[in-house]
């Protein structure tokens, strides 16, 4: 009967509460009446937009999704995109390091590595000493990524490798930041084989046995049109869904959502419209935004805050996460040997410079021909306090960098210029993080009916979005039809 139907509150338009509202209404089994999502913003997408300018496009958000994760992959399946899928050229997928004065490609040979100077003969003796690693008897389950690294590898290649990468994926962090969130496959070759390197070698070799062996793509992909396709067609697909099952929908953006109150067997959302206070009744709740950045925000009970409630609230709200600063440059320019690939990390010698993005050769549609566009990217830990700088400051930091470390001459003209800000936005998996995923089920328990899901739980990437999403949404339709919660 109609009145049996349920409505579901979805805050935050992003690619969580988006995935979210998608998987909802398409698992739904006739429970669901009403799907509204909440956002702050003037339009759907989170951080997944980007700036068209002529023939410059410059992502605010993700670059691309890495193509080896399944939830990527089912995602396209599911919305059938697989054939608008932008792949950059074999030679766009190169990498380089940065030095203070270079850009140097980065290659498996260790001793080619060697006589570009980031690694000495001590250190590749060290690496090859990897292989005899044995099982840790002892096991560490808060190693960093810097701990985990420096036993496999030895300083000198942990500080000029992996700190560089932990720039490009997190903002920094590899000494606080656990590999078993991180990386959590690592650690199961170290538990399985002890050498990662002995692991690598076997694992390749009973791959070339396997026949019928599925080989997955490598790199990153992206869309003609940017990462924001992927959300809006997600969205336009869910509208279809929503239409064929008779769920009604409503999006209610520029609508900031700052209270969540559970009264006996629903939600009452409080928000603010067009500066008026207005009110909505759900049977449900999916919370898809960052809760220490959504400072107004306030959990009640039976308008009573229960201080375990609080306690686990604050928890979430004391997550660490970075700032950056997104730059984008775009010249005409015909710019003599600017190197060609995907992009360059910077090094621990960096004291602002996370790494650069060379958008012109991973995905030169979107940009004119024969023109350059580069995505700087400031902050994280080597600039916590990055974001008080003016844009003006912001850019010509960035057009230094370039010339600094040989990417572009010095007196460059540019044509498109660019800066995106991500407050608090990159969260950071430390020794903390268990607490944050106990409070997380400790409200949810306390607010039967309240689910999270966000770059927060599972990763920040776009396919950890995705992967999220989909348990949290198990977890709702178990809720809507009565059954117990499945805890994934």
């Amino acid at each position: 009967m109609e009145t049996n139907k349920k409505n579901v509150a979805i805050i935050g338009a992003g690619i969580s509460g988006i995935r979210s509202a998608y998987l909802l209404a398409k698992q739904a089994n006739k429970n669901i009446g009403k799907i509204a999502i909440f956002d702050s913003g003037a339009s759907i997408g989170g951080v997944l937009k980007n700036t068209t300018r002529g023939e410059f496009k410059l992502e605010h958000g993700a670059q691309g999704v890495l193509l080896s994760r399944q939830a990527f992959w089912d995602c396209l399946n599911e919305i059938k995109l697989t054939n608008k899928l932008l792949v950059p050229a074999k030679n766009a997928k190169r990498r380089y390091l940065l030095t203070p004065t270079n850009c140097i490609p980065i290659t498996p040979n260790i001793f080619r590595l060697k006589k570009n100077g980031f690694l000495g003969f001590r250190d590749l003796l060290r690496i090859i000493s990897e292989i005899f690693l044995k099982r840790p008897d002892n096991k560490n389950f808060n190693d960093t990524l810097y701990q985990f690294f420096l036993r496999h590898f030895g300083k000198k290649f942990t500080e000029t490798f992996l700190v560089s990468l932990t720039f490009g994926i997190w903002g920094g962090g590899a000494k606080k930041i656990l590999v078993r969130y991180a990386f959590p496959n690592l650690l199961k070759l170290e538990n399985g084989y002890g050498s990662l390197l002995k692991a690598f070698f076997i694992l390749s070799f009973k791959n070339k046995l396997k026949k019928d062996i599925k080989i997955k793509q490598k790199g990153l992909g992206s869309f003609e049109k940017g990462m924001e396709y992927l959300v809006h067609e997600l969205y336009q697909q869910f509208l279809n869904i929503c239409k064929q099952k008779s769920i009604t929908v409503e999006l209610n953006l520029n609508q900031k959502v700052f209270k969540i109150i559970k009264i006996s067997n629903y939600f009452s959302l409080e928000f603010t419209l067009e500066n008026k206070i207005k009110k909505q009744s759900f049977d449900c709740v999916v919370y898809s935004g960052q809760p220490w950045r959504d400072n107004n925000l306030s959990l009640i009970v039976d308008n009573i805050n229960f201080e375990e409630l609080q306690k686990s609230y604050q928890n979430l709200r004391s997550m660490e996460a970075h700032s950056v600063a997104v730059v984008g440059l775009g010249t005409d320019n015909q710019i003599s040997n600017s190197p060609c690939g995907f992009g360059a990390l910077a090094g621990e010698w960096s004291k602002d410079l996370l790494g650069v993005i060379f958008v012109h050769s991973t995905y030169p549609q979107h940009t004119p021909k024969n023109s350059k566009l580069f995505r700087v990217l400031l902050g994280g830990d080597r600039e916590i306090d990055i974001l008080q700088k003016s844009e003006f400051e912001l850019i010509e930091i960035a057009k230094q960098r370039l010339n600094e470390t040989n990417i572009v001459p010095k007196n460059t003209n540019y044509i498109f210029e660019k800066v995106i800000i991500w407050e608090k936005y990159i969260p950071l998996a430390t020794v903390n993080q268990d607490k944050i995923l106990e409070s997380i089920w400790k409200i949810e328990a306390i607010m039967p009916g309240l689910f999270f899901t966000g770059n927060y739980i599972k990763g920040p990437s776009v396919s950890d979005c995705l992967e999220q999403a989909s348990i949290t949404c198990k977890n709702v339709i178990l809720f809507l039809a009565g059954e117990e919660k499945n805890i994934l």
